[in-house]
């Protein structure tokens, strides 16, 4: 292992990228709406001058190089507990939006994600949560036709962040589940 890939445990921002890489890759096939969500994540970067444009195209060439040469197993081994809870969910969330970005989700999109969600011991109703959430976000079609299942009068989304300023607790999602006639 060259030490281009030990900086892994040192920078949490490389570890997002590279997990957005391996998603992004899963199908040999990346999208323009996959390429824009690498840089819409890390561009606000460049925008604040945390980093260089330079800096930015080195870290999404470092994340796609490594993710060609580190198969995902070993990946999320090294990293699953280098991160903070928030930093894995951070992940998590991320990406899953990369897979809903260019609306079709493939077999090793799925599969990376469930290899992060079980490796950082994400549960299943957060999850269900961020589904929910990441799903009306980027499904666009809602608004293109007045029947699509998110325009039922029924649906409703009811998330609530409990803990985070009550105590000293760690925040934690909340989720009440749509009824079943305005949810996939």
């Amino acid at each position: 292992m060259s030490s281009d890939d030990d900086d892994i445990i040192a920078d949490p921002l490389t570890i997002l990228a590279r997990a957005l890489a391996y998603v992004i890759d899963a199908d040999s096939q990346t999208t323009f709406e996959e390429k824009a969500k690498i840089i819409t994540v890390f561009g606000k970067h460049v925008s604040k001058g945390d980093i260089s444009p330079k800096a930015l195209r080195d870290v999404t060439d470092n994340a796609f190089s490594y993710a060609h040469r580190v198969d995902i197993d070993k990946f999320v081994d090294d990293v699953k507990d280098k991160l903070t809870p928030a930093q894995k969910a951070a992940i998590v969330i991320n990406v899953y939006d990369a897979m809903l970005v260019d609306g079709q989700v493939v077999t090793g999109e799925r599969a990376i994600l469930h290899k992060l969600v079980g490796a950082f011991d994400i549960s299943i109703s957060t999850l269900r949560g961020i589904r929910e959430v990441l799903t009306l976000k980027n499904d666009t079609g809602l608004f293109m036709d007045s029947n699509h299942m998110y325009n039922e009068p029924s649906y409703s989304l009811e998330l609530q962040l409990v803990g985070a300023f009550e105590s000293d607790k760690a925040p934690v999602l909340k989720y009440d589940a749509p009824s079943s006639e305005g949810s996939s």
